[in-house]
């Protein structure tokens, strides 16, 4: 199983030379993240699969974390999803 570290690559790419003249300590990233908000009134799966399947993301792994990007160069930007 492999886990990516988007910041390791970035230092790799940048000591093999095909990343010139980048500070990496200048990098701002953006990630995306949505919010699960079960509802009754929408017609879809029983409410209390939707409040499952919604705890479950919530507790998921943040994907800065995931990616090993480090965490003052992040910018989240974030949508809600009713189902």
């Amino acid at each position: 199983m492999q886990y990516p570290t988007i910041y390791d690559g970035l230092i790799l790419a940048c000591s093999q030379g095909k990343l010139p003249d980048i500070d990496l300590a200048d990098i701002t990233y953006y990630i995306g993240r949505e919010t699960i908000i079960p509802r009754e009134d929408i017609p879809g799966m029983w409410v209390w699969r939707e409040s499952l399947f919604a705890f479950l993301q919530r507790n998921a792994e943040r994907s800065a974390a995931f990616f090993g990007v480090p965490t003052r160069q992040v910018v989240e930007f974030g949508t809600e999803i009713e189902i």
